[in-house]
């Protein structure tokens, strides 16, 4: 296996299934800007502010022009104000990311700090739409992927097993969605070469976190390997995000032989590669 650092691996590494699925030819790149949907990231709760914030703008207006007084005008003006800027800030970020945009730039340190030639079996947890499939899915050569996840649309609009799938086959890779627990892996010991977990320790409990550090750990194979992407979002305050990840990583019984952060405008995330001890 390869170090995303120095090239010095040779471990096996990639994810592993829960179910029996034929290999596919190696992954295949596609251009098209909307290839992909990936669903929208917290739509209901930013969809509710927007309409807060456009429900009081509107009376503001309405009501301004009704009673047609100074003081009308004035709380209508105001009401106008408030309500738009109740709503900016998630109407700024209700696009983002982008429904369409595999944002495979984030993933680019686990596509070159696995050893993909090496994996058999790819287990990617918290798949969602399938966003973390398609990321690293250039490097991806011949594997058996399972994309487990809950499916039940909380955090992304549009978020259930065909969407992952559909995305996960435009690039290349065939997958198995899996309805399940991080925390609760229904997946064989031992049966794994790579399992990854993108962008999802920051939604669990800080107790759940552990409990799917410590079910990654028990699937993979003794040379298999671990890719974590987060964000700076911790379960406690620190000024060291990566260091929070590391401990947990490390706690679970890894080792870690990568890490560092990629950063794009003011999105910014931490990726760690580790090896279970003595594997």
């Amino acid at each position: 296996m390869r170090n995303c650092d120095d090239g010095s691996h040779g471990n096996r590494v990639a994810a592993a299934t829960a179910a029996s699925v034929t290999h596919k030819p190696r992954a295949v790149t596609r251009l098209a800007v909307f290839d992909y949907y990936f669903g929208i990231y917290h739509a209901r709760r930013r969809g509710r502010r927007i309409a807060v914030g456009l429900v009081v703008a509107a009376l503001g207006a309405v009501g301004g022009a009704l009673f047609a007084t100074d003081t009308a005008y004035v709380v209508g003006l105001g009401a106008v104000v408030l309500g738009t800027w109740y709503a900016q800030p998630a109407a700024k970020r209700l696009l983002v990311p982008a429904p369409w945009s595999p944002q495979r730039w984030n993933y680019a340190p686990l596509a070159k700090g696995i050893d993909w030639e090496a994996v058999d079996d790819w287990l990617d947890l918290g798949s969602g739409t399938g966003r973390s499939l398609v990321g690293p899915a250039p490097a991806v050569d011949d594997a058996r992927v399972t994309a487990l996840d809950p499916f039940d649309g909380r955090v992304i609009a549009g978020n259930d097993p065909e969407r992952a799938r559909h995305n996960a086959a435009t690039a290349g890779l065939d997958a198995t969605p899996v309805r399940g627990d991080a925390a609760r892996l229904p997946v064989a010991t031992g049966s794994q070469d790579a399992v990854t977990a993108c962008r999802l320790l920051h939604d669990l409990s800080r107790g759940d976190a552990e409990a799917t550090l410590s079910e990654a750990r028990r699937v993979l194979r003794s040379d298999g390997t671990l890719g974590v992407l987060e964000l700076a979002a911790t379960h406690e305050e620190t000024d060291d995000p990566l260091g929070y990840w590391s401990e947990l990583v490390t706690a679970a019984g890894f080792t870690i032989v990568a890490s560092g952060s990629v950063e794009r405008r003011d999105e910014r995330y931490f990726y760690l590669i580790g090896e279970i001890h003595g594997g």
